[in-house]
C-alpha cells in the first residue's frame, strides 16, 4: 500500500511503555504503530526521558556536540534494551530514590523560569547506530525509527503534575518544522499550549486504574492524567468501550460523535517474525498441542480459571499442554498461581516470552484461552483473530468489537461464570498439528490479508490529525 500524505512526515511518538522492563500490551501497540508509520513514509522520533549514562551531570558543557550525541544514543538504546522497572526502583533502592527527588527538584525550580517548558534535544539515527546497539528482538522496533527525541524526566515530570505537585501542567514546546505530530501511547499531563507547537493527540487505552481496586496506579492521579489529556490534547481511544467508560467517569457530555477518535491498535505479531516462526521446530521442549494463554499474570486476568478448566476438561487426557506465557511478578498473586501449578506436568509456566517465541506460540497454539475479566481492548484476542487461531474468551464489550472484525471467525465469547460452558468448549478443541506447515502457511496468509484492511483505516484516521 502506497499511502503518499505521510512522506516526509514526522511524528513523535512516547517511548514510556518501551521504556519498561517488561514489554506489554501497550508497547506492543507501539511497535505495531511505529512499523505501520514507517512503512507508509514517516519518520518516526522516539520522544524519551532517559539519557546518558556516562556523562556526569556537569561533563556535558565541556564534552563536544558530536561526541555528547554519540554518548546520549548509545546509553538511550542500550537503556531501552535493559529496561526499568521505574516502580519498582523507586519504592526499593533509597539511593535512586534519594537522587531523582533532588533531580527532580532542580527540574522544578528550573520550570519556574522557562514558564513551565519542558528542555528537549533532538538526534538523528543512523544505520551504523542501529547495526551496533540492536541485539535481539526486544529492540527490533528501533530499525523504524528515524531519532530520538530527549527531554530528560519528562515522563516523571508529567507524573508530578498528574499528582498536582506541580502548579501548572509542563509544555512541549516541540515547533512544527520538528515534527508534525506527536502521538503519546498512554495519557500524560502534557501540553503544547501555542499554535506554534506541534499538535498531540493523546491515546487512551482504559479506565482500569480506576475501576479495579488491586491496580498499582493510584485512580486520583490517574483520573488526572486523562483529565488533562481531555483538557489540553485530541484524544483517541483503543475501543468504543474505552471511549464510553472514560467519558462516563470524566462526565464529558459532549454527544457529537467524531469517527476518528475510535483507534483499534494493530495485532501484535509481524509477517517477519511469523515467517521466522513457521521454521522453528519446538520450542522450549513444547512437543505436543497446546491451548495458550497470553498475557502479563496478574489478578484481573483471572488465570487460575483458565488453569481450574483445564483441569476440568478432557485436555490432559487427550495429551494436551496448557501453556501460560506473561510475566511472573513478585506478588502474592502469582505466588498463588505458582503454587497451584506445582507438580502438574500438563501445565507450562513459560513466564516472559520474547516477540519470536510469542510468534511461535500463537503459530502453533490449538487454541488461544482468556479468562480476564477487564480489558481496555485485548491485543491477544486481536493476535488470535488475524491468524483465525480458535480463541475462547470472556463476554467482554470489547472483546465483542473484536469479533465483529470479521464475519466468519473462530472467537468464541462466554459469559464469566458459566463454568461448564467454559469446559465444554474446552473438550471441544480440535489438535494443531505442530508439523503441519501447510496450516502455519495459511494462518500467514490469514494475517497478511486482515493486517492490510485494518492498516488502511489506522493511516486514514491519523491523517486527520495532520496539518
Amino acid at each position: 500500500m502506497d499511502i503518499k500524505y505521510l512522506n516526509g512526515k514526522k511524528i513523535g511518538i512516547t517511548a514510556f511503555d518501551l521504556e519498561q522492563k517488561e514489554h506489554r500490551g501497550i508497547a506492543a501497540v507501539n511497535k505495531s504503530l511505529i512499523q505501520l508509520l514507517c512503512k507508509n513514509g514517516a519518520e518516526i522520533y522516539l520522544i524519551t526521558s532517559l539519557g546518558a549514562k556516562r556523562s556526569k551531570i556537569f561533563e556535558g558543557a565541556f564534552i563536544k556536540k558530536k561526541l555528547l550525541e554519540e554518548i546520549y544514543i548509545s546509553d538511550i538504546l542500550s537503556s531501552l534494551q535493559e529496561g526499568i522497572h521505574y516502580r519498582g526502583i523507586f519504592q526499593t533502592d533509597h539511593v535512586y530514590r534519594i537522587k531523582l527527588i533532588i533531580v527532580l527538584f532542580f527540574n522544578t525550580i528550573k520550570l519556574f523560569f522557562t514558564g513551565f517548558k519542558l528542555n528537549y534535544k533532538i538526534f538523528k539515527l543512523s544505520k551504523y547506530h542501529k547495526l551496533t546497539n540492536i541485539f535481539d528482538n526486544r529492540l527490533e522496533y528501533v530499525k523504524d525509527i528515524s531519532g530520538l527525541v530527549v527531554s530528560k524526566n519528562i515522563f516523571h515530570l508529567c507524573r508530578m503534575s498528574s499528582m498536582r505537585i506541580l502548579p501548572k501542567t509542563p509544555i512541549l514546546p516541540i515547533k512544527k518544522n520538528q515534527l508534525d505530530l506527536i502521538i503519546t501511547s498512554s495519557p500524560l499531563s502534557i501540553r503544547s499550549n501555542s499554535k506554534k507547537y506541534t499538535n498531540i493527540i493523546q491515546l487512551i487505552h482504559d479506565a482500569i486504574p480506576i475501576q479495579l481496586s488491586s491496580h498499582h496506579e493510584n485512580p486520583i492521579y490517574f483520573y488526572n492524567r486523562l483529565k488533562d489529556s481531555h483538557k489540553y490534547s485530541s484524544c483517541v481511544y483503543v475501543s468504543n468501550e474505552s471511549k464510553r467508560a472514560v467519558r462516563d467517569i470524566l462526565e464529558i457530555k459532549d454527544k457529537q460523535d467524531n469517527p476518528n477518535d475510535i483507534l483499534y491498535p494493530l495485532p501484535s505479531l509481524s509477517l517477519e517474525l511469523l515467517n521466522e516462526a513457521k521454521n522453528i521446530k519446538n520450542l522450549r521442549s513444547i512437543n505436543k498441542p497446546f491451548i495458550l494463554f497470553n498475557s502479563s499474570i496478574v489478578d484481573r486476568k483471572r488465570v487460575e480459571k483458565t488453569i481450574s478448566y483445564f483441569k476440568r476438561s478432557n485436555l490432559v487426557d487427550n495429551n494436551f499442554l496448557l501453556c501460560i506465557a506473561g510475566k511472573l511478578h513478585k506478588s502474592k498473586y502469582c505466588e498463588y498461581i505458582k503454587d497451584i501449578c506445582k507438580d502438574n506436568k500438563n501445565i507450562l509456566l513459560l513466564d516472559y516470552v520474547n516477540e519470536l517465541e510469542k510468534g511461535w506460540l500463537f503459530l502453533n497454539a490449538s487454541l488461544l484461552i482468556s479468562t480476564s475479566t477487564v480489558e481496555g481492548f485485548g491485543v491477544p484476542i486481536l493476535d488470535a483473530l488475524s491468524i483465525n487461531l480458535p480463541c475462547l474468551a470472556s463476554n467482554l464489550p470489547t472483546f465483542k468489537e473484536i469479533k465483529a472484525f470479521t464475519k466468519n471467525n473462530n472467537l468464541t465469547l462466554v459469559k464469566q461464570n458459566q463454568d461448564l460452558i467454559w469446559i465444554k468448549n474446552l473438550n471441544k478443541v480440535k489438535e494443531f498439528n505442530l508439523e503441519d506447515f501447510d496450516k502455519k502457511s495459511e494462518r500467514i496468509d490469514n494475517f497478511s490479508k486482515f493486517i492490510n484492511k485494518l492498516e488502511s483505516q489506522i493511516l486514514f484516521k491519523i491523517n486527520s490529525y495532520l496539518d
